[in-house]
Parts: structure tokens; C-alpha cells; sequence
């Protein structure tokens, strides 16, 4: 009869064997939700959606801005998705301010239109004039419409008062600037409408001026008066002789605004506080623009946006006038799902306003179905990676578990051989032992060779970093710590991996976490067949590198939470300051207005002092005997 230590033994083996098989699967998936979900966006609409053109070269950088726009209008006539400006939403503080001087604007047109209607013509005209500066310091691509209605009713309140002169060059500068603006004759008497008509034609007929405006340092779209006009540099001809409104705007740069006549003019874009956070998601997903890294980075972008969706348009520049090659995705910024995904041609130029809207169409026009569970629908080019970790896993399970089988085996032919020689040789019983430990033997090597080999090429797939046969990524900036979150892994050497940079990285990141360990091969620990002391050492070998895999992925969670509240205290930082230094400036420009009031008053009191003294009458000597 065996020992009793041996059964025990034999029994651990047996529980261990099987709670193998059972985690070997699990463990194959444990780590794919970890570290995919983004900071929440709670704010967020469930249907808002910004845009991005991301060129991923330099000779489309200009197209990508100008297909932006175009997206940008076709999420808006969908009707179906609230349209978040990318510029905006990475300019808080500036579209605060916008909306403010907007806001303004309508209450001041509000306020002059009740007085105008109660006859207070006089104060109907300073509100109204409040309004049209107020909206002019506003977003003139936007609000154009409310700054040239402003100054009409300002046109308007001069001729109710009897300033007929400069109710006239009032609607000279409207028309220079908008030739069809409207002038009811409700509030313009026949005079006026005849002149507003004589005006309208000599601006329509007379815009003979060449614009030119140029951006640095990134292209910018470019609206003249209200109107998209392009991609900078842009060259305009057919304009009035008069102060047009120009309005630059690029995603991670602060809206610039200014008047310009006939000529160039160049403005110098200023970085926004979430700039270098856009220009670190754009080098991710340029250099793996195919690759799971890219939803990665998009989601990113999208929580940093605060925006519930992300349509990606990946530009691919052509030669001359060739049409761009663009791919185009929608993406859930909660779990990645592709909303919407299409490849295909543009066209450059002015023809890209028509030729690309039955691509565009297709991203924003419906939504795809998730698969089976509620998974995610996603496109990458090298999606057998994720199969491959899984079947890594799935390996390393069966080697255990046929290296347990070996050992097990092993340890019932080493019995058997003691049967044996405890047996008479010549009895039948013997030669049972001898054939049962032989088979035994047989088994036992079988199950240790095809164990270690399947464990090898478990622990290759699982933890190498080949990434599905997917190129070495380039140095810079690229976070393999992230790409071993994702279901591909994409890590081109077994590195250590630099931090998360969403959102902007602070200066002197240092690497946060290492790769996952490679369990040592169970082959330099294999006992051999014929004895049973040696066996039970490598079977407990591959159970800490899971530990170690969990602990080390515990602590990198918790060090990209940590880098990502840095970042984000940063971030408010850096806004903080900016709208200290405004204030500041408001303030020093407010104790400047002041000083300069009183030394207008103070002047005009003297100068009311001298006319006194000049129109008191003099007293002559004869005034003097008479009184």
C-alpha cells in the first residue's frame, strides 16, 4: 500500500492541476479591462461629438484642416449630434469669455430694441452701440450676423434722433462689410432706403481688393466677415475698400481676431493649456494610425474634449491635385466602439465641400450595431494580436497542466518500480509492476517534453512583445505602458514603458511601470522520471509570476491615476494663472481708465476756471467813481 505522504501528495497535485485549467482561461482575459476606460466625462451630452483631422503627413496638413471644416457642417446638418468645436472645447477660459461678450450682446440688442420701441431713441442708439462692440469682441465667426444687426438699428436710432450724417457713414461701414445686409423701412424712411441702395450697388461693384492672410504656426481656418473662407494661407480678391473682420481658429490654439484691409496680414496663433496634451494624442496615433493605440488615444482626446463621441479623420496627403486618402471613424469615448467607420478618396481643394459629403455622410448618418454581449465594434489592421496573447494564456494552462501530468505520472511509475522489486521476479504480479511503471514511464516523459514546449510557446505569445508582427515602433514619445492595455499589444522591445501622456505630460515624466515578468520555464526544474523527491519542486513555479503580473498591474493603475491627477492639477494650474494675469491686465487697465477720467475732469475744471475768469467784466476807473 502507498504511503500516506505520497496520496497527499498525489491529492495537492491533482487540486492544483485543476485550478490551473481553471484560471489559465481567466487569467487570459484578466488584464484586457484595465486600463482601457478613460476618465469620465460626465458632462458630457450623449450625443455630443467633436472632430479631429489628424494629417499623417506633412503635405496634408492644410487639406485635413479644411475637411475638418466640412465634417464639422455635416455633424451640424445631421441633425442628430450636438457639434463641439475641438478649438473650443480645448479653450475653456477663451470661449468663456466668448460667450460672455455674446451674451452681453443680446441683452444690450434687447434692451435697445425696448427702448427704441418707447421712443427713447437716445438710449436705444448707446445700447445698441454696446451691443456691436460687444459682439465684435465675441467669436465673429459665429455671431456676424448679430454684430452687422447691431449696427443697423444703431443706423437706425442715429436717423430717429436727426443724425442723418452719421446714420450714413454708419451704413456705408454695414455695407462695405456685408453688401447684403437687410434694412427694413420700418425703421429707414424713404431717403435713407434710396440711400442704402445707392450705397449697396456702388459696394457691389466696386469690390476689387485682394486679401491675402497667412497663420503661424500651424494652418488655421480662416473666416473673413462671418464666412469660412479657407484654409490659411488664403488669397481673396473681389473685396470692398473697407476694414474686414478676420477670424483664425486651429484645435489647440486660442481663437485670433482682428480687422485687415487690402494687403497681407499674418497672425501668430498662441497655444492653448491643453495644446501639448493634442500634439502628444496626434504623434500616437500618426505613428500607429491602423493599430489599437489609435482608439486609445481617441478616447483620450475625447475625455479631454468632454465629449461623449470622437469623429477621427485620418488624412493621407496625395501629389499635386490628387485626392487624399482618408479614414474616417466615430468612436464611443466610454469602451471604443466605432460608431461609424469608412476609407476611401477626397477630393482637394474647393471641389472637397461637395465631394466629400457622401463620406462624411456615412460616418454621422447612423450608428453600427454592437456585436454579440454589447462588445465593442472595432477596425484595426492587426487585430490577431489580441488572439495571440489569449492563446498565450491558454498555452501556458495546458503546459502546466501537462507538466502536472508528467510529474503525476512520474511519481505512479517510480511506485511501481518499488512494487517491483518488492515483488518475486518470476510471479506474474512482477511482470504487471514492470509493464504498468514502463507505460507509466512512457506517459510521465511524453507529458514533461510537450508540457514544456507548450509552456514556452505560451509564455513567448503571452508576454513577448512581437505584437502580432506589427513594425518597432520609433522612439519619442510613444507609451508602451498604454499599448499593453490595449486588446493588441503593440511594444516593439521588452523596454521599459514611459507614462500616460494624456493630458499634457509635465516636464521630466519618468517611466512608471516595467514589463511583465517572463515566468521561468518549468524545463531546468523537471525532475526526472524515476525519482519522487525531486518532483513536486517545479510544479508551485508558475503561480508567482501571476501574482507579480497582478500586483505589477495594480501598481501601474495606480501610478497612471496618479499622473493623470498631476496632469490635470497642471492643466488647472496653468488656467488659473492665465486668468489671474487677465484679471491683472483688466484691472491695470481699469486703474489706467480712471486716472485718466479724473485728469479729463480735472483738466476740463480748469478750463471751465479760465472761461469764467475770461467772461468776468473788467472794472475800468470811471466804473469805479460812479460807484
Amino acid at each position: 500500500m502507498r504511503p500516506s505522504s505520497n496520496r497527499a501528495m498525489h491529492a495537492a497535485l491533482s487540486g492544483w492541476l485543476v485550478g490551473m485549467l481553471a484560471v489559465g482561461p481567466a487569467a487570459a482575459q484578466s488584464s484586457l479591462p484595465l486600463r482601457l476606460t478613460p476618465r469620465a466625462v460626465p458632462s458630457a451630452s450623449p450625443s455630443s461629438v467633436t472632430v479631429v483631422a489628424i494629417p499623417l503627413d506633412a503635405t496634408a496638413r492644410t487639406e485635413a484642416a479644411r475637411l475638418a471644416y466640412w465634417a464639422e457642417q455635416s455633424v451640424a446638418r445631421s441633425g442628430r449630434l450636438e457639434l463641439v468645436r475641438l478649438s473650443e472645447a480645448l479653450d475653456v477660459q477663451g470661449k468663456a469669455e466668448r460667450e460672455a461678450k455674446a451674451a452681453e450682446g443680446a441683452q444690450a440688442m434687447k434692451d435697445g430694441q425696448a427702448a427704441y420701441d418707447e421712443l427713447d431713441t437716445q438710449k436705444a442708439l448707446e445700447r445698441f452701440d454696446v451691443a456691436a462692440k460687444a459682439f465684435e469682441a465675441g467669436d465673429l465667426s459665429r455671431g456676424f450676423g448679430d454684430f452687422v444687426r447691431a449696427r443697423v438699428m444703431k443706423a437706425a436710432s442715429q436717423v430717429a434722433n436727426g443724425e442723418n450724417a452719421a446714420a450714413q457713414l454708419e451704413i456705408r461701414a454695414v455695407l462695405a462689410v456685408d453688401p447684403r445686409a437687410q434694412f427694413s423701412s420700418n425703421f429707414f424712411p424713404p431717403d435713407e432706403m434710396s440711400f442704402v441702395d445707392k450705397e449697396r450697388k456702388a459696394a457691389l461693384a466696386g469690390s476689387t481688393v485682394a486679401l491675402t492672410v497667412r497663420t503661424e504656426p500651424v494652418p488655421a481656418q480662416v473666416y473673413v466677415d462671418g464666412q469660412f473662407r479657407g484654409v490659411s494661407p488664403v488669397s481673396l480678391s473681389g473685396l470692398t475698400a473697407a476694414d474686414h473682420f478676420v477670424t483664425v481658429m486651429a484645435p489647440g490654439y486660442e481663437l485670433e481676431q482682428r480687422r485687415a484691409r487690402e494687403g497681407e496680414t499674418a497672425l501668430t496663433l498662441t497655444p492653448s493649456a491643453s495644446q501639448r496634451a493634442l500634439q502628444s494624442i496626434s504623434e500616437r496615433i500618426v505613428r500607429k494610425p491602423d493599430g489599437a493605440e489609435r482608439d486609445v488615444a481617441l478616447r483620450e482626446l475625447g475625455a479631454l474634449a468632454g465629449v461623449s463621441q470622437v469623429l477621427a479623420l485620418l488624412v493621407q496627403g496625395g501629389t499635386g491635385s490628387a485626392p487624399v486618402q482618408v479614414t474616417g471613424l466615430r468612436l464611443d469615448v466610454t469602451d471604443g466602439h466605432n460608431l461609424g467607420y469608412a476609407v476611401g478618396s477626397v477630393p482637394v481643394g474647393e471641389a472637397m465641400a461637395t465631394g466629400s459629403d457622401t463620406f462624411l455622410s456615412s460616418l454621422v448618418g447612423a450608428d453600427t450595431a454592437r456585436l454579440a454581449g454589447n462588445k465593442p465594434v472595432t477596425h484595426f489592421a492587426s487585430g490577431g494580436s489580441s488572439n495571440r496573447k489569449t492563446m498565450g494564456y491558454v498555452l501556458m494552462a495546458t503546459g502546466v497542466a501537462l507538466l502536472a501530468g508528467g510529474i503525476y505520472f512520474g511519481m505512479e511509475a517510480s511506485s511501481k518500480e518499488d512494487d517491483f522489486r518488492r515483488a518475486p521476479q518470476t510471479s506474474p504480479r512482477a511482470k504487471d509492476f514492470k509493464d504498468t511503471g514502463k507505460t507509466y514511464a512512457l506517459v510521465a516523459d511524453i507529458g514533461l517534453v510537450t508540457g514544456l514546449v507548450s509552456a514556452g510557446l505560451g509564455s513567448y505569445f503571452a508576454f513577448a512583445s512581437g505584437g502580432g508582427g506589427s513594425s518597432p515602433a520609433p522612439k519619442a514619445s510613444a507609451p508602451p505602458a498604454r499599448s499593453r492595455a490595449t486588446p493588441p499589444p503593440s511594444k516593439a522591445a521588452p523596454a521599459k514603458s514611459e507614462s500616460l501622456d494624456m493630458p499634457p505630460p509635465p516636464k521630466g515624466t519618468k517611466p512608471v511601470s516595467e514589463p511583465l515578468p517572463m515566468p521561468p520555464p518549468p524545463a531546468k526544474t523537471t525532475p526526472p522520471p524515476a525519482k519522487t523527491t525531486p518532483a513536486p519542486e517545479p510544479a508551485p513555479a508558475p503561480p508567482p509570476p501571476a501574482r507579480d503580473s497582478k500586483r505589477s498591474r495594480d501598481e501601474d493603475a495606480a501610478q497612471r491615476e496618479e499622473e493623470l491627477k498631476k496632469r490635470r492639477e497642471e492643466v488647472e494650474r496653468q488656467r488659473r494663472e492665465l486668468d489671474e494675469r487677465r484679471k491683472q491686465e483688466e484691472a491695470e487697465a481699469e486703474r489706467q481708465a480712471e486716472a485718466k477720467r479724473k485728469r479729463d475732469e480735472e483738466d476740463k475744471r480748469k478750463r471751465e476756471e479760465e472761461e469764467k475768469k475770461k467772461k468776468r467784466p473788467s472794472i475800468d476807473d470811471d466804473d469805479l467813481r460812479n460807484y
